[in-house]
């Protein structure tokens, strides 16, 4: 991971992750590289994912930066929770977008 404003591709970057994943498999030396693409992670000023209402109707997730493979579970789980009961279990009260208002 680079930390970079444009989605620009390096031969460096992209040397850096094949080489840490064929430490883990060895074998992926010999694919061939198809394609190599960046992309930016949604993050916010806090560094806190925006969780909960945004309005009437309207659910958000997101924010989770890098650790949004990590959080999906309980994100999942929270927020199928909000959408099925319509209140917000106390664990979303520091994640609300309210905050930025």
């Amino acid at each position: 991971m680079e930390e970079r404003t444009d989605t620009l591709v390096t031969a460096g970057a992209v040397l850096d992750l094949l080489r840490a994943a064929a430490d883990l498999v060895p074998d992926l030396v010999e694919y061939e590289l198809a394609e190599a693409i960046a992309g930016h992670r949604p993050g916010t000023p806090d560094n806190m994912p925006i969780l909960g209402f945004h309005g009437p109707g309207t659910v958000v997730a997101t924010g989770h930066h890098r650790h949004g493979v990590v959080l999906t579970p309980v994100t999942a789980d929270l927020i199928a929770d909000l959408i099925e009961t319509g209140e917000p279990d106390p664990m979303l009260a520091p994640f609300t977008p309210a905050r930025f208002t």
